[in-house]
């Protein structure tokens, strides 16, 4: 079965909508880019900065996934393909901060604001860029761990529909999406995540596409 097949595209469209948590963007002291093979991410943190909602992007992401299915086939870091796409999209290079070594999320958030400190920054307030169905796990990771800092998820405003017929991969990024809402379930008992309220309707729709075959990027043993 594809993305869009009609025994899929109902639960699809539920965990979308689910997944996808964005807050009114405010005025802050940096923004943080959660890295992924997605770089639509950083075209919209770019897109924030040159709104002037923050005077520096920290770009996180390293070489991750490596023989994953989200594995993304460069040979440069998340962070460095990122930066260059904001720099293309007007970013100038000193409002770039790059963190290289991230490997998953909870590494964006740490390693991301190490960078921070090491500039001399100590932020109270973070726009958090990432892509649409990863806003919702990026808060719960990020509150977790710096629960100090009030964090605005931040993503580009587009459809379900439009997404996947945009992706080269469609299917890939439905397996990343049910993987993640699977973390949101999980994660919180293993210590990475806070908990969250996740409707019925919301797990039915997780349990119709690991039916349907999505299950490659489940946690392996919950």
């Amino acid at each position: 079965m594809a993305w869009n097949d009609a025994a899929v595209l109902p639960a699809l469209e539920v965990a979308w909508d689910y997944m996808r948590l964005v807050h009114p963007p405010e005025h802050a002291d940096a923004i943080l880019t959660l890295g992924s093979f997605d770089t639509e991410a950083a075209v919209h943190a770019a897109r924030l900065w040159k709104q002037g909602l923050a005077p520096v992007v920290i770009m996180s992401g390293g070489i991750a996934h490596k023989g994953d299915v989200l594995e993304t086939g460069w040979d440069q870091s998340e962070a460095r393909v990122f930066a260059d796409v904001a720099m293309r999209e007007g970013v100038r290079e000193k409002a770039l901060l790059l963190e290289e070594r991230a490997q998953n999320t909870g590494d964006n958030f740490t390693m991301g604001l190490a960078v921070a400190d090491r500039a001399g920054m100590r932020p109270k307030k973070l726009l958090v860029a990432a892509k649409p169905y990863m806003t919702r796990r990026g808060f719960a990771t990020g509150r977790k761990l710096f629960p100090a800092i009030e964090l605005l998820m931040q993503c580009e405003e587009i459809g379900v529909r439009a997404y996947f017929e945009r992706e080269a991969d469609p299917e890939r990024a439905v397996l990343a999406l049910v993987g993640d809402l699977h973390r949101i379930l999980v994660y919180p008992k293993m210590g990475f995540q806070i908990a969250q309220d996740v409707p019925a309707t919301v797990t039915d729709a997780l349990e119709q596409l690991v039916a349907a075959g999505y299950r490659q990027r489940l946690v392996k043993g919950a």
